[in-house]
């Protein structure tokens, strides 16, 4: 075997071993799920996350590698598919790292994270512009589910909290899995938080989407009540908003707009709706 063949066959061996060493140390220090645990345990398990992320910053190379096969395969540990995917985060933050984390933090148990930790995560991917459908759809699992924002004394339920994760990002990604899901959705608050995203959406295949909801005699009469009143909303009298020409720019703004989390942010963008649907009635 010639010398370069034999330091490739090297190499590839030590990168196998490297992988099977980070793998085998993921099992063990993710091998528990935060919500089963008590405060006391918690602390403990923190302590060794701690050393994990140390030790992966002092060898970012291996790491980087190890963490990014690792997070694609969704039988690792759930609490290691978001918490590996920050690390992977810190390490490299480039639009293929945020990928793979997004699709990673959409396998994790949300009962290991609290609401403004998942909230944020999948917010900052979203204004980074990546794909986060299937991290945000993972909300509407949970009715309660609320972020609270204390800079701007602000409280996000469900609703809102979808939007928040979603409208930075390109709409393509997110309205026709939306109106997908909207489709066979049955949970009271979920179904109102799509139909809420649908509406922001401002196109006419999701007006029709709820227009289809408003009218399905096998929806609960609040939802149906719900997509109604979203139906007959009107443009209304409207400020001139300085710098906004055409729809793509107005919907331009509203995206970058809804990667800062504050009330001010809100109103803004109900403005910016309001002159969308002014210009799609023109």
């Amino acid at each position: 075997m010639r010398l370069s063949n034999v330091v490739v066959v090297l190499l590839l061996a030590t990168a196998g071993a490297a992988g099977q060493s980070i793998h085998q140390e993921i099992k063990q220090v993710y091998s528990f799920q935060p919500h089963l645990l008590d405060e006391k345990q918690q602390e403990a398990r923190s302590a060794e996350l701690d050393k994990f992320w140390e030790k992966a910053k002092a060898s970012k190379p291996a790491y980087i590698s190890g963490l990014r096969g690792e997070l694609a395969d969704f039988s690792n540990p759930p609490y290691f598919l978001f918490d590996g995917s920050m690390l992977l985060l810190e390490l490299s933050d480039t639009h293929e790292d945020r990928k793979i984390a997004a699709i990673a933090i959409a396998h994790c148990d949300l009962r290991d994270l609290s609401d403004n930790g998942y909230f944020q995560a999948v917010h900052r991917l979203a204004s980074q512009g990546e794909d986060t459908t299937a991290a945000a759809f993972r909300v509407l699992e949970n009715p309660k589910f609320q972020v609270f924002v204390p800079q701007h004394v602000l409280t996000l339920g469900q609703n809102y909290s979808l939007i928040y994760m979603l409208l930075p990002t390109d709409q393509e990604f997110w309205e026709v899995p939306a109106m997908t899901r909207l489709k066979d959705e049955r949970d009271v608050t979920a179904e109102k938080s799509l139909l809420l995203l649908l509406f922001y959406a401002q196109t006419k295949a999701a007006d029709q989407a709820i227009q289809t909801v408003a009218s399905d005699a096998g929806r609960a009469d609040e939802v149906r009540a719900f997509a109604r009143e979203l139906a007959a909303r009107k443009p209304g009298a409207l400020k001139p908003i300085l710098g906004i020409g055409s729809e793509t720019k107005v919907r331009e703004q509203r995206r970058k707009r809804m990667q800062g989390v504050s009330d001010e942010a809100l109103t803004e963008l109900d403005q910016l709706t309001l002159r969308l649907m002014a210009m799609r009635k023109r």
